[in-house]
């Protein structure tokens, strides 16, 4: 065999274990897509005491805070649930035992039997990481095999340029998710808290607009007394009854209570007119 044949052969190797790899990067690209998908539906869900259990893996985290004998995984999730700086835990149900954890870290690959109880949004946070370490792997396998063929595929050099480019942007988009992942890791805790204080500032808000609808309504209905008395036309009482129920409405779309003085001010000039 010459060198030329030699030379054919290793090219043809390497784009064989090229389009390997690619069929394996876009296969890891679904999934990847997947638990993005995954991650947004658990922000929206928004409990934090939900778990993803994940088969032949485990979670050790920093430290440990408690472990012990448990029957069921919803047992070993109540021990991390209740556990003051629990992160997560690995639940064995051939062992029947539960070791719950503090800190953050990776998910480690453990026996069959294993399984790593970790809450639903952290879970999948790490999921999309590990499989963006694959992606960025494959990646760079798959640059060096274009970089080694390179110079013996003169025919095809633009469209591997074209693809060796396309698979570069690729890697600093996937740099750029891993950073903001990681920003979102530790930001995961805050979540929770942040909607908790949103609603309370809704409900006093609520409360205070209803305070000052009444407060407007008690004001219009002394001033309407106080101009007409008992003894006046029926038809007076029912127009300025009618300007009562336009004033409560619109009071209703009213944001702020600053927006109630407009109203006020209005029954001013009204007073005025009528004293002149």
């Amino acid at each position: 065999m010459d060198y030329k044949e030699i030379q054919n052969d290793n090219i043809q190797s390497i784009l064989i274990k090229i389009q390997t790899l690619q069929k394996e990067y876009e296969v890891i690209l679904q999934q990847y897509q997947e638990a993005g998908k995954n991650y947004i539906n658990a922000l929206q869900n928004n409990e934090p005491n939900i778990y993803t259990a994940l088969k032949g893996k485990t979670w050790w985290g920093t430290g440990s805070v408690a472990e012990g004998e448990v029957s069921t995984q919803e047992e070993c999730e109540n021990m991390c649930i209740n556990t003051d700086n629990c992160s997560g835990a690995t639940f064995n149900p051939v062992k029947r035992y539960c070791w719950s954890r503090k800190g953050d870290g990776g998910i480690s690959i453990g026996v069959d039997d294993d399984y790593a109880l970790v809450p639903q949004q952290k879970a999948s946070l790490l999921i999309m990481k590990e499989l963006n370490n694959r992606l960025l792997s494959i990646n760079k396998e798959i640059s060096n095999h274009l970089q080694t063929a390179s110079p013996y595929i003169k025919q095809q050099s633009q469209e591997k340029n074209k693809q060796h480019q396309k698979l570069n942007e690729s890697y600093q988009h996937l740099l750029e998710q891993k950073v903001e992942m990681e920003k979102q890791l530790q930001e995961y805790y805050s979540v929770v808290e942040d909607s908790e204080n949103q609603s309370l500032y809704v409900n006093q808000q609520n409360v205070s607009m209803r305070f000052w609808v009444l407060i407007t309504c008690l004001v219009l209905l002394v001033t309407l007394t106080k101009l007409y008395g008992l003894s006046n036309p029926p038809i007076a009482i029912t127009l300025w009854l009618f300007f009562i129920i336009i004033l409560i409405v619109l009071t209703y779309g009213l944001s702020y209570p600053s927006g109630f003085a407009l109203w006020f001010i209005v029954l001013l000039v009204v007073i005025l007119m009528k004293s002149s």
